[in-house]
This record gives structure tokens, C-alpha cells and sequence, in this order.
């Protein structure tokens, strides 16, 4: 018998993250409806996907690079 994972819906907030060499990356991350964006950055994982507001590219952020993250909604 195969388990099944129960489904978990996501939601898109637009975010502003400042790295901490001063470049600024504006896009899209993606979190359960009952978290907020800083749940994000304390889930295990070094890494996470950041949809860019401008190309709609998917860049995978390093949590250790980052000095701010800011929802904008």
C-alpha cells in the first residue's frame, strides 16, 4: 500500500530581499496559507525558490545570504 502525502496549499507573496552584498531581488516566494514569510526562512533547507517579478525566472536563494526580507502585500 502506497502513502499518500496530504496536499498542502501554497501562496504567492510578492517579497523585496536585500542580500547582504547589497543586491536587491524582488519576486515571488512560496508559503503554506498558514505561514508567514518568516516561517519560510526557519524551515530546514539552505536553499529556496524566488519567482522574479520581472522575468518570471526561478532562482534558488541562499537563506545564509540574506540580511532582509520584506512581504510587500
Amino acid at each position: 500500500m502506497q502513502s499518500r502525502k496530504s496536499y498542502v496549499p501554497k501562496v504567492k507573496v510578492q517579497t523585496l530581499i536585500l542580500m547582504n552584498d547589497g543586491t536587491e531581488l524582488e519576486g515571488s516566494v512560496f508559503i503554506r496559507a498558514t505561514q508567514r514569510v518568516l516561517d519560510l526562512m526557519n524551515e530546514p533547507g539552505m536553499f529556496f525558490p524566488l519567482a522574479c517579478s520581472r522575468t518570471g525566472e526561478i532562482t534558488l536563494v541562499n537563506k545564509a545570504n540574506i540580511n532582509n526580507i520584506k512581504p510587500l502585500e
